[in-house]
């Protein structure tokens, strides 16, 4: 059955308990706009950023509440207005038949207006995918930026002049090196050099059955070299840490139960 407010009718709430907006379960009590009259609703109040007090919706089951979208932004091939690939936001349908759109999800949409409804649970395990799924674009772009002839003796991802050759018993040696991978120290945290990690790729002439490796050197400027099984744990780890940080961050502003 429809729930309509009618013209005339007065809110059940006063307006000086609507400005108290107590909270239930995470939601607030204010005023919206239905049919015409200012009626008392919940709402998530702490993020949703649909205006119900002015816009007029015409049943009270109507009321949506949506928060700030997220937008991701691709540049134009072409040098024209870059344009949005995709975009996320908070939702909210508290009079859903289906509890999972009651409760705060995720809603992503993809530039063809293809939309998706994400827990999240769900939405921890896709942004978990972006992170790889960037992780490897980065790489088709070191890729593409090699693809251009290296110098005589060189890898094609070597950093210009950060190379350099030294003189040993089998002769002249050169040692590769690439752009490095750095992580800035906080301010007050005591890190080697200001960096909580330094690393670059590194390969020794006179090491030709070792093949390039990665150097990383630590906050403590320790520093140790690893192979591609070890380097592939080190990016897991470090992927779920800053998958907990997020998380973490986004605790901050959660008010206590």
């Amino acid at each position: 059955m429809s729930i309509q407010a009618q013209p005339g009718e007065a809110p059940t709430a006063s307006p000086a308990s609507r400005d108290q907006r107590p909270t239930l379960a995470g939601l607030s009590i204010i005023t919206a706009l239905v049919n015409g009259v200012q009626v008392p609703v919940a709402c998530p109040a702490d993020w949703c950023k649909e205006k119900h007090a002015v816009e007029d919706t015409r049943h009270v089951e109507d009321i949506d509440h949506v928060g700030d979208h997220v937008d991701l932004y691709v540049p134009d091939f072409f040098g024209e207005e870059d344009q949005v690939f995709a975009y996320a936001h908070l939702g909210c349908d508290l009079y859903s038949s289906d509890v999972k759109m009651r409760e705060a999800h995720i809603r992503v949409e993809d530039g063809g207006g293809e939309a998706s409804y994400l827990t999240p649970d769900q939405a921890d395990t896709f942004a978990s995918n972006l992170d790889t799924f960037s992780s490897k674009i980065r790489t088709l772009a070191q890729v593409a930026r090699g693809t251009a002839a290296p110098a005589p003796g060189h890898y094609s991802w070597c950093e210009p002049d950060a190379c350099w050759t030294y003189a040993s018993d089998d002769g002249t040696v050169t040692e590769h090196l690439s752009a490095r991978a750095t992580i800035q120290a906080p301010p007050g945290f005591d890190a080697d050099n200001g960096l909580l990690l330094d690393a670059y790729l590194i390969a020794d002439d006179s090491m030709v059955d070792s093949g390039p490796r990665v150097s990383a050197i630590t906050a403590t400027g320790n520093g140790q070299i690893f192979g591609e099984v070890e380097l592939d744990k080190l990016i897991d780890q470090t992927a779920a840490a800053l998958d907990q940080l997020r998380a973490m961050r986004l605790h901050m502003k959660a008010a206590q139960a």
